[in-house]
């Protein structure tokens, strides 16, 4: 059974970068992919013990120079592809998000992780009796199962709120996840593209689309494909 603590945390804006929630477009990732090995520890001291009621965002101390991550970078390629923003060539991704305010509090973006314990990548995932003493779950697949529904409800009810326009979901082999996660069950529609597929669904006028992962051989690692992936997002929004 879910441990008090930890419900408190899930269902809220822990576990992700934030920035403005009110902006039309939203990415969402499965968790944050820092840290050596997970640490239940650093993650609690770093990123509070208690609820977060209000969203992280790019302008805290503990963000500076996030933008520089693999991940980040394509946010910003997307936002640029997106909103057709000015970026000269030799310009770098921190004057871009200084420009434009990207994951700031009245600036453009807001980013979440469907699951809000962080871990460097799918492969270090050791569920061990630190996380089970943290949750109360006894596995992380009882752990991923609780957040889809759970904190998936509290998300759901934050686009209720403020009708973001599109949220692009990143990692196809979570596509059944990340759609009952935004809209309580796993139904959605295929595109193929030239050099990849992307799924999709409306949920009330919000577009939930899920595509590669943001980098890595087989994800979104040219400005090609960023250009593509925005080109039909902007088509399935209309």
């Amino acid at each position: 059974m879910v441990t008090d603590e930890f419900r408190k945390i899930a269902v809220s804006f822990a576990g992700g970068d934030g920035g403005n929630p009110k902006s039309e477009v939203w990415f969402c990732g499965l968790e944050w992919g820092i840290g050596d090995e997970a640490s239940p520890d650093d993650f609690y001291e770093k990123f509070s013990l208690s609820p977060k009621l209000i969203p992280h965002s790019w302008i805290e101390d503990d963000f500076d120079g996030s933008w520089t991550t693999q991940y980040n970078r394509k946010i910003c390629w997307f936002l640029w592809y997106y909103y057709n923003l000015d970026w000269k060539n030799g310009e770098s991704t921190d004057h871009f998000v200084r420009t434009y305010n990207v994951l700031y509090p009245q600036g453009i973006g807001f980013k979440l992780n469907m699951l809000p314990i962080n871990f460097k990548n799918r492969a270090s995932i050791k569920w061990n009796e630190q996380f089970i003493k943290m949750t109360g779950f006894e596995t992380f697949d009882e752990y991923r199962e609780w957040c889809v529904q759970n904190r998936g409800a509290f998300y759901r009810q934050l686009i209720d709120e403020c009708n973001p326009k599109v949220i692009i979901c990143t990692g196809v082999t979570e596509k059944d996840n990340f759609f009952k996660f935004f809209t309580g069950e796993a139904l959605y529609e295929t595109k193929a593209l030239e050099e990849f597929n992307i799924f999709y669904r409306k949920y009330n006028d919000t577009l939930i689309c899920v595509c590669p992962f943001f980098g890595g051989p087989s994800g979104i690692n040219s400005y090609d494909k960023m250009e593509a992936l925005v080109e039909s997002v902007k088509e399935l929004c209309k």
